[in-house]
């Protein structure tokens, strides 16, 4: 090596433009901070489409993965999918069991377009892409089998009544989580408020948990082709925040790398964006509707 050899400059937000392409991703957008200064950039990997927002930040690494699960029924496939791929089937249990070895603290959550999946360790870079492409592979390709699905959203045990005598009980991890949601009058004013605004038949009224009548009659079958039709890298993202020793060309390129071997070959499927959402039927205006919802007090048993 020449003595005056210098070793090249990392790239950083303030070097990118738009459409440049770095270690299998294209630029399309950099952030900026309250005093004008780039502190992130938004990236899509260019053989999936995955989309990749990055921003610098001193803490440690972190990462919001979310897939666009617009829902189709009412039966709550969204929600169920959220319960089955970081808990079921044996990757979703092992994930689960590495957590804590690994120093990661993770949660999930489902929204009305949007299922998320979050996470942060303590443990450093390594652990932290590492844990990345654990958790993508949970969810691109779960192992869960049709009875945990059953078993999982809705199914019946027997349980003891007071006077001894056994009963068949509906029960269900989603289930129960439904049927204690609908007893709530806020959930109930929300939902009528969302089949008024956009119709009964529309995306977003749609309950993305799933009522519980539809909970009945849902199939494994049901849960499985939702997850075909969503959870590709494609109609998938992650929002990371990572300190400033993690460089940006090398996360992009483990990023990257890991893309590829949870999907060797990405599809190319369709993906429902707003734009492509059916126009909304709203109730008729004016119009005045009562929201009953349980209780109980003194006067009304």
């Amino acid at each position: 090596m020449c003595a005056g050899w210098a070793q090249r400059r990392q790239i950083t937000y303030a070097d990118l433009s738009e459409g440049q392409v770095i270690n299998g991703f294209r630029a399309a957008a950099v952030y900026l901070d309250d005093a004008g200064r780039p502190i992130g950039a938004r990236f899509k990997q260019v053989r999936s489409g995955f989309t990749l927002d990055l921003l610098g930040i001193q803490s440690v690494p972190q990462a919001f993965i979310w897939v666009t699960t617009y829902p189709t029924s009412n039966m709550g496939e969204p929600h169920t999918q959220e319960h089955l791929l970081l808990g079921k089937g044996n990757k979703g249990r092992a994930l689960g069991s590495q957590e804590p070895m690994s120093l990661v603290s993770s949660s999930a959550f489902t929204m009305q377009w949007m299922t998320c999946f979050d996470f942060y360790t303590a443990a450093g870079p390594d652990v932290f892409f590492e844990h990345f492409e654990r958790t993508m592979d949970a969810l691109v390709h779960p192992d869960y089998t049709d009875e945990e699905v059953r078993r999982e959203v809705r199914n019946f045990g027997v349980s003891r009544a007071p006077d001894g005598s056994l009963r068949l009980e509906e029960k269900g991890t989603v289930y129960n989580e439904m049927t204690t949601s609908m007893d709530q009058p806020a959930y109930r004013l929300f939902r009528a408020a969302a089949v008024a605004a956009y119709g009964p038949e529309h995306p977003l009224s749609f309950s993305s948990g799933g009522l519980p009548a539809s909970l009945r009659i849902i199939q494994p079958s049901d849960i499985r082709r939702f997850h075909a039709q969503h959870y590709f890298g494609g109609n998938m993202g992650l929002i990371a925040a990572l300190p400033k020793d993690m460089a940006l060309e090398t996360t992009l390129a483990r990023i990257d790398a890991a893309l590829d071997r949870v999907e060797p070959r990405h599809p190319v499927l369709p993906i429902t964006t707003e734009d492509k959402l059916p126009a909304p039927q709203p109730a008729a205006a004016g119009r005045i509707e009562y929201v009953h919802y349980p209780f109980a007090n003194d006067q009304k048993a």
